[in-house]
Parts: structure tokens; C-alpha cells; sequence
């Protein structure tokens, strides 16, 4: 038995077309004139991500100017192999950062990840629409244009969501693993890695 289709009109066709670009993610590399704007997600995105990892009143007392400040010196110092990218989606602003470069810690560039991704902040309203993806995917593609054809990344250990988002991406648990200080809190954390960036690029 049949079953009867009717294909979509040039108006249904334009309109969800046009609907697919207001929705998609939008990703573009970020300016110093962007600091504030970062340093605003930073600390809002560990204030909504981070309630169970630390006291309140730590997350409380992050403060935007001094994340501002350091971002700006971050994105003006602007390493060859570096860079940081934005996220928004039309209409709403933005919503999402991410930042890569050089590999900085030497036991994982021993094991062959010359490349790092420094930070990857969403906020909640801009999560599970692909930002995330869109994110990896500018970072990763950042890293190849440069020459690196592995990297890594830290991330919480205790830190569930974070680490099934990386793994849902094809990383992998390097086995290297440390803690981190911050905010009066030392907290245990751990780092995955991608051996073939190409395969993170055209996710």
C-alpha cells in the first residue's frame, strides 16, 4: 500500500530554510572589544555549571572586570598557534567561547598532543543546539591550519556532563591526570585527547 507525500512548496522550502539559519549556531573569532563579553559567559557559565563543585559563595566572588582584563591580554597577546572563538545564535547574542593553542603542559606533549584547547564555556540556554560541536569544530579546525594534528583538553573529573560531551566527540581518556587549585578549592581533574583533529573538524 501507498502512502501519499507531498513535497514542500518553494514558500515551505524558503521558509524553513530561513528557519535552519536563525537556529543554527553562528561562530566567529573573537576580538579584544570581546573580553567583557567572555569574561561575562566565564563567569556566569561556571556559576550554572559549577553549583556542585564549589561553595556559593566562591562562585559568587568570580569577578567579570578581572576575567575581562585577562581575556583582553589573552586575545591582544594573540600566539600564532592560538585563537578564540565565539558562539550566538541570531537574535539572542552571544552564548558561548572557546580558546586553543599550544600544548602547555609537557607530560602531554610528551605523549604526542602538541595541541591544547584551552576553554570551552556555553551557557545553559545555548546548550544541546550544536553550539558545542560548532565550538570543537572552529578550535579544531584552528589547530589544523596551524599545524597540529593532535590535542588535548582538561576537564573536571567529577564533572559528568563535560566528560560525556568530549567523549560523544571521539575523545579519549589519556591516562595524565593532576588537580587544580582554585577559587580555595583543590579539585581532582583529568584530560582527554584526539589523536586525528581531522575527524573532530568535520564533525
Amino acid at each position: 500500500m501507498g502512502v501519499a507525500t507531498q513535497e514542500a512548496g518553494p514558500d515551505t522550502a524558503e521558509a524553513l530554510e530561513r528557519e535552519a539559519r536563525l537556529t543554527a549556531p553562528l561562530i566567529r573569532a573573537a576580538t579584544a572589544q570581546d573580553a567583557e563579553t567572555i569574561a561575562q559567559i566565564h563567569v556566569a557559565a561556571w556559576r550554572e555549571s559549577y553549583a556542585d563543585l564549589f561553595p556559593g559563595q566562591a562562585l559568587a566572588s568570580l569577578d567579570i572586570a578581572e576575567r575581562a582584563r585577562l581575556w583582553r591580554e589573552i586575545i591582544l597577546a594573540g600566539p600564532a598557534s592560538g585563537a578564540t572563538f565565539l558562539l550566538e545564535f541570531a537574535g539572542e547574542g552571544p552564548a558561548g567561547f572557546s580558546s586553543c593553542g599550544a600544548q602547555r603542559s609537557d607530560r602531554l606533549r610528551e605523549q604526542g598532543f602538541l595541541g591544547e584547547f584551552e576553554a570551552i564555556y556555553i551557557l545553559k540556554r545555548g546548550q544541546r543546539r550544536g553550539g558545542g560541536r560548532a565550538l570543537m569544530r572552529a578550535i579544531a579546525r584552528h589547530l589544523l591550519g596551524q599545524g597540529f594534528e593532535a590535542a588535548s583538553v582538561w576537564v573536571f573529573r567529577d564533572n559528568p556532563p563535560a566528560r560525556h560531551f568530549y567523549e560523544a566527540l571521539g575523545a579519549v581518556a589519556t591516562g595524565i591526570d593532576g588537580t587544580w587549585t582554585t577559587l580555595g578549592q583543590t579539585l581532582p581533574d583529568m584530560s582527554y585527547g584526539w589523536r586525528d583533529l581531522r575527524l573532530l573538524a568535520r564533525e
